[in-house]
């Protein structure tokens, strides 16, 4: 299944299921992680409410086990510090669990994954957005040795399904979007600059992915993720951004050999 970016491998389903790609993310992960412990909390919290409902229900002022009890004032002689401590660090841990679950995911996305170890496995694009449209442009020359009839390329090279070659400073404003499989894919992401467009909000949004970035005027951002599966995608723009915002469409075509 195609995943979003390298920590997404661990969550990929090994018996090939159907459901797209876009459940195999971190916040799946967490979501599943998050109800899972809810459950167990809920449950674990309900009972004990349940029994001490029952166990302790009210009596008649007559019980003998009254007895000393003073409205008001706590009985020290029934205090459990054992069970006081377990109640305070159990819960404390478990959510300290949670918050380091959930701080490794905002990491993992907002952490540029580019290093100058591997430039050879990162594939450069700036996302241009304009209204209402997407310009791509390409900042790796990319050398295409063979291909077969179906446009599958050996290697770790890859062509468009026509055939077209993908030079450095390649410029794409037809609506299609074309990436290396298996490559670190490291988007930027602005808007059309140039003073012939409003300075309006746009958002680059794959939602087989289900990754989205936003385009501000005069802001430059960016994305990365990792193309696993050949295929065509749609992309949309995630921002109203004006009257022909439906209008804003794309395909991502992810090309070349992808393993396995």
């Amino acid at each position: 299944m195609p995943t979003v970016n390298n920590w997404n491998d661990s969550a990929q389903n090994e018996g090939g299921s159907s459901v797209g790609p876009a459940d195999y993310t971190i916040f799946t992960q967490l979501m599943v992680t998050w109800n899972f412990w809810s459950l167990v909390v809920g449950i674990f919290t309900f009972v004990l409410m349940m029994y001490l409902v029952i166990r302790f229900k009210e009596v008649s002022p007559d019980d003998p086990k009254l007895d000393g009890i003073t409205p008001g004032v706590f009985p020290k002689e029934r205090d459990n510090l054992t069970l006081e401590l377990t109640w305070f660090i159990v819960p404390t841990i478990l959510v300290l669990y949670l918050t380091f679950i959930a701080w490794q995911s905002m990491i993992t996305v907002w952490v540029d994954p580019y290093t100058e170890e591997n430039p050879n496995d990162t594939f450069e694009i700036t996302i241009e957005a304009y209204q209402w449209g997407w310009n791509f442009y390409y900042h790796d020359a990319i050398e295409v040795t063979t291909m077969d009839e179906n446009g599958t390329v050996n290697l770790t090279n890859f062509v468009t399904p026509t055939g077209m070659e993908i030079k450095d400073g390649a410029m794409g404003f037809d609506g299609n979007l074309y990436l290396p499989c298996n490559k670190l894919v490291k988007a930027k992401i602005k808007t059309l600059d140039d003073g012939s467009d409003l300075p309006v909000l746009h958002a680059p949004f794959i939602p087989e992915w289900a990754i989205k970035e936003d385009a501000v005027p005069g802001i430059e951002t960016d994305m990365a993720f990792t193309p696993r599966e050949s295929g065509t995608y749609d992309l949309f723009c995630a921002e109203y951004c004006g009257q022909q915002h439906s209008m804003m469409l794309a395909k991502v075509h992810v090309v070349g050999e992808c393993e396995a």
